[in-house]
């Protein structure tokens, strides 16, 4: 008797402890059900996410949290062309994204989105280049997130730097700084020449920007994004 209890308590601490709550619906593997496959080269790599996944998911009626997901993994250059599949499309999908989610399924970010709620054959996704470093994941990711409450979303902007969407990139790239006399906000090209990235790595203003975004990697979003031109 006592062999089957202590038998019974360690199959159900194998069990729990496998399940850390953050882990993805797979793809289904079966027969059934569609395909999508995708080809895609990535482009500002050193902006590729640490904290979060970057995946191909497919999304039904609740656009902000995939049917099912399969994790894209990180080429080794520009050159490199991942391919993905994913198979066994569940029969409510609608969309099928290259996302970026956080941990518990949360969408952070759609790069590229595609409908497929009138498909009935096998897909595969008309995109053969996305950008890890754009300045509309900028926008949505950080600025949206972290920055637009100070700087426009409210009856002013701090330091007449205004984030919000649809201002914050005439506001940024070549633009001159209220608060710097040798460099403009954005220098494309050339992050170590944006006040920019000075003021989010260091405590040089009345009010410190540093801790400002949650991760660094999220700075370095930023820098690659400047790097390769800035551009719109």
């Amino acid at each position: 008797m006592n062999k089957i209890i202590y038998t019974f308590f360690a199959v159900c601490l194998l069990s729990t402890s496998c399940d850390d709550g953050d882990l993805h619906p797979e793809e289904t593997g079966g027969t059934e059900g569609l395909k999508v496959s995708m080809e895609v080269s990535f482009s500002g790599l050193e902006a590729w996410p640490s904290a979060y996944q970057i995946v191909l998911a497919a999304y039904g009626n609740d656009s902000g949290n995939p049917l099912m997901s399969k994790q894209i993994p990180a080429p080794k250059s520009e050159d490199e062309t991942v391919s993905l599949d994913l198979n066994g499309l569940h029969e409510d999908a609608k969309t099928i994204g290259i996302s970026i989610l956080a941990k518990g399924r949360k969408l952070i970010y759609n790069f590229y989105t595609y409908d497929i709620s009138n498909g009935t054959d096998d897909v595969t996704l008309p995109v053969s280049k996305i950008d890890i470093a754009s300045y509309d994941r900028i926008q949505h990711q950080v600025f949206d997130n972290y920055c637009a409450a100070c700087h426009g979303a409210g009856d002013k902007a701090a330091a007449g730097l205004y984030l919000t969407e649809g201002k914050s990139f005439t506001n940024l790239v070549n633009a001159k700084s209220t608060l710097s006399t040798s460099k403009k906000r954005v220098e494309p090209g050339m992050p170590s020449y944006s006040f920019l990235i000075d003021i989010l790595t260091g405590d040089i203003v009345n009010y410190n920007h540093t801790d400002v975004l949650p991760q660094d990697e999220l700075v370095t979003l930023i820098k690659t994004w400047i790097r390769d031109g800035a551009k719109e």
